[in-house]
């Protein structure tokens, strides 16, 4: 385990205009309404793939609430939760690359394994600074990381320490990390949208860029998993990408207005789309699309990899169970 306080904060990036760049964008399909009881907004990103190693298929998806309870679906692993042994709020969800088992983390640093996840170690004995918010694999399934609120950065096997925020004032607490596209930095994102870059992380703007149409805060950043730039989430349904980050749409752009807050985001291994879940376990999917056929033969066909498994509103909505508590964490099967 090691923590340090060194960072640093990127240079202010030039403005852009996002709201033209995103008016010709299309091919999002918007995959389950967002309905439920609102909670504690708290991000998770999905480790990415290095260069020239095997991209794997995502054949599902868990999703965690803050009591430490989980929602299968698809092929992801039914492998228990941490209901009842939590030693405080579950704040994240971080998959094996087996796809047979995941981390669950909680705000006073426990990490909790199940199915194949193996423990590397936690905070639960340490008094923190700041509450954790996020835990984020690495892309080997041999390491962690636990990220806290003031921006501190917990590294346990072998995730590599590249730096933290834990040193500066920030003018709002750090929400999410995702790990670049080699495994060799990471991203951190504020709630007020400001990002930090450690490693071989480039900045490419933060949400300050994007005046005009975005309102309140962000929940989550994925880094590209096929090259530079990011994505970032926002409580209201926003998605807004950055650099080379291919974008394909949000809730926001589909004319949904979420009744529940976001608080996730993930691209696919692959980069051909990703996924945003909600505080209720909605779930919205956003992907890649190709033209196909000939002059007035011509139509869209989604070739990204983010496809719908199932929502938690859907299941209570079956079943005729009460609705469960907040959902704070993504994780995709690998």
């Amino acid at each position: 385990m090691s923590h340090d306080v060194t960072g640093k904060v990127a240079a202010s990036p030039v403005r852009a205009n996002r709201k033209t760049r995103r008016a010709g964008r299309a091919g999002w399909v918007p995959s389950a309404l967002l309905v439920g009881a609102l909670g504690t907004v708290v991000p998770l990103t999905l480790a990415t793939t290095p260069a020239g190693a095997t991209v794997p298929t995502v054949s599902g998806y868990t999703l965690v609430t803050s009591q430490g309870g989980t929602f299968n679906f698809g092929s992801a692993p039914n492998a228990g939760g941490a209901i009842g042994v939590a030693n405080g709020p579950v704040v994240g969800v971080a998959p094996t690359p087996t796809g047979k088992g995941y981390w669950v983390a909680t705000s006073t640093g426990g990490v909790y394994t199940f199915g194949d996840a193996t423990f590397y170690g936690s905070l639960g004995a340490i008094t923190l600074n700041s509450p954790i918010v996020g835990i984020v694999p690495t892309a080997d399934g041999l390491g962690y990381y636990l990220v806290a609120g003031d921006g501190g950065v917990f590294t346990f096997g072998d995730a590599k320490f590249y730096g933290s925020a834990g040193n500066l004032t920030l003018a709002s607490p750090v929400v999410g990390m995702s790990v670049t596209s080699t495994g060799k930095g990471y991203y951190l994102v504020g709630a007020d949208g400001g990002v930090f870059t450690y490693g071989d992380a480039v900045f490419a703007g933060t949400l300050s860029d994007t005046i005009g149409q975005l309102d309140g805060p962000a929940v989550g950043i994925a880094a590209n998993p096929t090259g530079a730039g990011y994505l970032i989430a926002t409580a209201q349904g926003a998605v807004v990408d950055f650099g080379a980050a291919p974008f394909y749409g949000s809730p926001v752009l589909s004319g949904v207005t979420p009744v529940e807050p976001l608080v996730s985001i993930a691209y696919t291994p692959d980069g051909t789309g990703y996924w945003v879940a909600a505080a209720d376990g909605g779930v919205f999917t956003f992907n890649q699309t190709t033209t196909v056929g000939t002059g007035k033969n011509t139509s869209l066909v989604t070739t990204g990899n983010a496809h719908f498994f199932g929502s938690v509103p859907a299941v209570i909505g079956t079943s005729g169970l009460p609705l469960p508590t907040t959902v704070v964490g993504f994780a995709p099967t690998l």
